[in-house]
């Protein structure tokens, strides 16, 4: 989503993600259930509805005049792919961590690839070495055994 709103708080992406969570498992929701995430608040659980469906997120079925919600919400095509790249959060995040660097999305993200290989050498590195302590605590204990031996 190139078009990542740029007034959103962490409480506002909470609430979003929340609303697009309910879409797990199902292709439509009854707007009572994302009333219940605002606390029966119709007009701003609308407002949140409205920016996720110019979003192409979800999309608004059964909308009368003079009422603030719709009677059905759907989930649009792209509304799976965006759940599992993080949701809004993880977008938030990642909005946060360029303005902080100054770094592109690109650069953090094969900064990132390069730290997880990091991790990994220096894992099996820690292995190797664990497997070396191993082999010289026995070898200590077979010289140990080998003086205890010697002096009877």
């Amino acid at each position: 989503m190139d078009k990542f709103p740029t007034n959103l708080t962490s409480a506002k992406c909470e609430l979003l993600d929340r609303i697009l969570q309910e879409f797990q498992h199902e292709e439509y929701v009854k707007t009572d259930r994302v009333l219940h995430i605002f606390r029966g608040n119709a007009i701003l659980a609308s407002e949140y509805l409205q920016l996720l469906s110019q979003l192409n997120l979800i999309m608004l079925i059964g909308e009368v005049h003079g009422h603030p919600l719709p009677a059905l919400i759907g989930k649009q095509s792209g509304l799976d792919i965006f759940l599992s790249e993080g949701g809004f959060m993880t977008r938030l995040e990642l909005r946060k961590m360029q303005e902080e660097t100054g770094k592109s999305l690109i650069e953090l993200q094969k900064e990132i690839f390069d730290l997880r290989s990091q991790l990994a050498a220096c894992r099996e590195l820690i292995a190797k070495q664990e497997m070396a302590m191993l082999d010289m605590d026995a070898e200590l204990k077979r010289l140990e055994t080998g003086m205890e031996n010697e002096d009877y």
